[in-house]
């Protein structure tokens, strides 16, 4: 991308992130972005694939050194215990708590955008970095070409139901708002959970 793609994108990123904050993902249109933007509507769709990506890496837009830490998790395999990387990773995964969790009420309030993005691909969040779902995905095939998880786990599904899991206990009742990662203290019985199920046989907790 060009100088000025860059800082094309950079103002539609700032430009989502104002409307958002006067009008609520629910009521944040390409429209009114771009006008925000002072660029054509036509513009985003260079830049993004829809306006869910856009709405990601908005969300994600201060946290790319978080994004970037996470894309090297498949280098971890056959370190430590899997079972301690995806706990390390579910806990910096929780610190994108406060900007995510809007956005993902959000689009679940909205059928038609749910359903988009089951047939879609999560959006790259930073160009050229794996997104969350995908880095966790790339450390379990790892981990099962080393023999510590199955060789016949589906890792994308796996990937998929620990951060399910993980944004369920956010919204679990009894979770205390005040704490700045209330879903913390369950990280660990959530992995343990999961990868009871599909550790291989050169895998152990300790």
């Amino acid at each position: 991308m060009t100088k000025r793609g860059d800082e094309t994108r950079a103002r539609l990123i700032a430009a989502t992130k104002d409307v958002v904050r006067e009008v609520g993902y629910a009521h944040a249109t390409t429209k009114a972005i771009a006008g925000a933007a002072g660029v054509a509507e036509g513009t985003i769709y260079r830049h993004f694939p829809d306006k869910v990506a856009l709405f990601f890496s908005a969300a994600l837009s201060g946290s790319q050194a978080l994004i970037e830490e996470l894309a090297t998790l498949p280098e971890l395999a056959g370190s430590a215990t899997v079972d301690e990387n995806l706990e390390h990773a579910l806990a910096r995964l929780l610190v994108l708590r406060q900007d995510l969790l809007p956005l993902e009420l959000a689009l679940n309030s909205d059928p038609e955008i749910a359903r988009r993005r089951q047939a879609m691909d999560a959006p790259d969040i930073v160009p050229g970095l794996p997104s969350p779902p995908e880095a966790i995905s790339r450390y379990l095939d790892a981990e099962a070409s080393l023999g510590r998880v199955r060789a016949d786990v589906d890792s994308r599904q796996v990937s998929l139901l620990l951060l399910s899991a993980l944004f369920g206990l956010m919204l679990a009742p009894g979770t205390d708002p005040s704490s700045p990662h209330p879903a913390s203290a369950q990280i660990g019985p959530l992995v343990h959970l999961v990868l009871d199920g599909i550790r291989g046989s050169g895998s152990s907790r300790a």
